[in-house]
């Protein structure tokens, strides 16, 4: 069981080993927390919990959450399940659909813990190269397995699948299809209603970005209530905080201050691009919080401007994987933290 903890940890996003907590003198950009708070909603409802709510026990099932969220996402509540963040929806996915030497379908890159949790459980992870341009490969329509993991936006690249193809591939897909829509309030389109289309899709949604609620860890998934239904039986009891619940439930209740946070993180992810390739990185066309460069005319790999970046306290995410290997991954973060990235950039060079 330790095992089991210390390699899901080491696979998180952004964790490398060793590595302490930074103190608020690091220009954090490596782990794609948004860089605004929360609502003040959010704060007043933490701040005016009632001792009941703090003295028992959580509802099991987030009741009060799954209502609020089936209001503003239009679906039935028993379509919707609440978990501690994203992480655990994928577990209770893998658990409940997938036995011993399943195929479970990953393309590739995409977010490493999908293969370190499909591995743990003692499947077969069956990853497809992605295309060049990071768009899906036609084998993909042609492969099967009891479930398919997609990232969409994709981690780590930004880049999103056509949502045509995607439908496609969920209407002929002969398992379940979870679809990882973490990063999808910074794209222009989602797959939501493929949950109501599909009775073998997922959509599941995470308020650790947009949001701003990484710290609280709530995660939720919506797909037909049969899929629910087996979900929840394979879940813990209290696994959402009784003060997560609260919280999430006042951040769905203020979406638009969250959407205000996100246009303003759009345009600054527009102006990070272009000034990356004015200094001679290539960057993918992101629609996530974050952008993934690669040196192309720049003097330094990958590697050294990580060391650089991080002797002058701005953390960014190094990617050592493969297809990957020379690629740096950066959260978009406020503007004077995306301008004191770009002087460090160009005193380094």
């Amino acid at each position: 069981m330790m095992v089991y903890a210390r390699t899901c940890v080491s696979a998180a996003e952004g964790y490398v080993p060793g590595e302490q907590p930074v103190g608020d003198d690091y220009v954090k950009l490596n782990t794609n927390e948004n860089p605004y708070p929360p609502s003040p909603r959010v704060l007043e409802a933490l701040r005016t919990a009632s001792a009941p709510e703090v003295r028992l026990y959580p509802q099991p099932t987030a009741d009060l959450l799954r209502d609020k969220l089936a209001e503003v996402y239009r679906c039935a509540p028993d379509q919707v399940i609440v978990t501690n963040g994203m992480d655990e929806l994928l577990n209770l996915v893998i658990r409940t659909y997938v036995e011993l030497d399943d195929r479970v379908v990953l393309t590739y890159p995409t977010y490493v813990l999908y293969e370190t949790l499909v591995r743990l459980h003692g499947a077969s992870a069956v990853s497809l190269e992605l295309e060049p341009d990071f768009s899906l490969p036609d084998s993909i329509f042609d492969t099967s397995g009891k479930l398919l993991l997609l990232s969409r936006p994709n981690s780590p690249t930004g880049t999103v699948f056509d949502k045509g193809r995607v439908a496609h591939l969920a209407g002929g897909f002969g398992g379940l299809v979870a679809i990882d829509e973490a990063y999808v309030d910074f794209a222009g389109d989602d797959c939501l209603t493929f949950a109501q289309q599909f009775d073998n899709v997922i959509v599941m949604r995470t308020f650790s970005k947009s949001f701003s609620l990484a710290g609280l860890r709530v995660g939720f998934g919506v797909a037909n209530r049969d899929v629910v239904n087996e979900l929840m039986k394979v879940k813990d009891s209290y696994n959402v905080s009784a003060l997560s619940q609260i919280a999430a439930r006042a951040a769905v209740e203020d979406c638009q201050y969250m959407r205000q946070n996100v246009d303003k993180i759009r345009r600054t992810r527009q102006r990070l691009t272009v000034e990356l390739e004015s200094l001679g990185l290539q960057v993918a066309p992101s629609q996530a919080n974050f952008v993934l460069a690669s040196p192309d005319g720049y003097p330094l790999s990958a590697a050294e401007i990580y060391t650089r970046l991080k002797e002058r306290k701005i953390l960014v995410r190094y990617l050592s994987m493969r297809r990957l290997d020379n690629s740096i991954r950066i959260t978009v973060g406020t503007d004077e933290e995306v301008d004191c990235l770009l002087k460090a950039l160009r005193d380094i060079s």
